[in-house]
């Protein structure tokens, strides 16, 4: 096999071990054949399993041409799944255009190995599509993968979140948009979370108005300890589930904590372990949502809800000194009567 771009050409076969190949291009493509081409492919989805999308771009060899992109909604899938997904789209989309010899970058690091033989696949559904992915690839005359930063994969990444977005029907309103968005709301809906610690006393707030400005559901519940974050996740929790009892299907929802609002817009990726199953159980209780809306707001704006959160926190913690006090007091009176026994 011959080198492509000076990276690696690696032949990928089942079973088979990989060698890296020689240094050359070959002498150059024959003036009929099309060029060699990047294909940088990106999967995700939003909760794992969730809502998934696959992309991929087709550029040319100095980059500089986007010969091909594309981007669609899966369904429920796993994010190894969605970046599987991806590369056979891709594969087959090369064919089509006729390359022979490509170079496929992908910033999920698991599916390179996988596709380079050196990690096992033990998941049905991946060895499906991997065994997909190997009927396609033994088409092509040189083929590579490698594994590439995620920020080098930017425009595969955006795509993918634009379609999970697009099919969820979530998006974000940054501060100062006018809080304009697509649907005529049901409600509005304020929510807060705070922790004073990592992990540390916790608790979780919402305030639903109607567009005629009528309060018609307030809560605060005091979480014990938790990281930050977790609690504004369960304020989105808390607030979607009473919506639905309200029969209030059409919502905006304001926050002032912008990781959260973004992660459940699919703008960020949720990396964190602690996160991963307050978001997975939001987006379970969006998704009973006819539409909404993450809207984010300043904490002026928050400062209703931000202030039942922060009041309910200073009234466990003074609870907590006092009964700190209480014990102490208990305990020296305890020595005072054994001293005088």
């Amino acid at each position: 096999m011959r080198e492509l771009l000076q990276n690696p050409v690696l032949r990928c076969r089942i079973g088979s071990k990989i060698s890296p190949v020689s240094d050359q291009m070959p002498s150059g493509p024959k003036p009929e054949d099309p060029e060699p081409a990047y294909i940088y492919v990106d999967g995700g989805s939003r909760g794992n399993p969730g809502p998934a999308a696959a992309a991929y771009v087709v550029k040319s060899l100095d980059h500089e041409t986007t010969l091909e992109k594309k981007a669609r909604y899966i369904g429920e899938a796993t994010s190894n799944v969605a970046e599987y997904t991806a590369i056979l789209d891709a594969l087959k989309q090369a064919h089509k255009q006729g390359i022979k010899k490509v170079l496929i970058r992908s910033d999920s690091e698991l599916v390179v190995k996988q596709l380079k033989g050196l990690n096992k696949i033990n998941d049905p559904e991946l060895l499906r599509l991997f065994l997909a992915c190997q009927n396609e690839i033994d088409e092509f005359a040189v083929f590579g993968v490698e594994h590439v930063p995620r920020a080098e994969n930017a425009e595969a990444d955006k795509m993918v979140r634009e379609a999970i977005r697009a099919h969820t029907k979530a998006e974000t309103i940054e501060p100062g948009a006018g809080g304009q968005c697509r649907f005529e709301p049901e409600a509005t809906i304020y929510i807060a979370g705070s922790a004073k610690g990592s992990p540390g006393h916790a608790a979780a707030a919402y305030i639903i108005v109607t567009p005629d400005d009528k309060i018609v559901a307030t809560h605060v519940r005091y979480l014990g300890e938790r990281v930050p974050d977790v609690p504004e996740y369960a304020a989105v929790y808390l607030s979607a589930k009473k919506a639905l009892a309200l029969g209030l299907n059409k919502v905006v929802i304001r926050s002032d904590n912008t990781l959260v609002a973004k992660q459940l817009s699919g703008e960020f990726k949720v990396k964190s372990e602690k996160l991963k199953t307050p978001y997975a159980e939001c987006m379970q209780a969006l998704r009973g949502l006819e539409d909404y809306v993450i809207q984010l707001v300043s904490r002026e704006a928050n400062k209703t809800a931000r202030g039942m959160v922060s009041e309910t926190i200073k009234g466990y913690l003074k609870q907590e000194a006092e009964n700190k006090n209480g014990n102490q007091a208990s305990a020296a009176a305890v020595q005072d009567s054994e001293l005088d026994s």
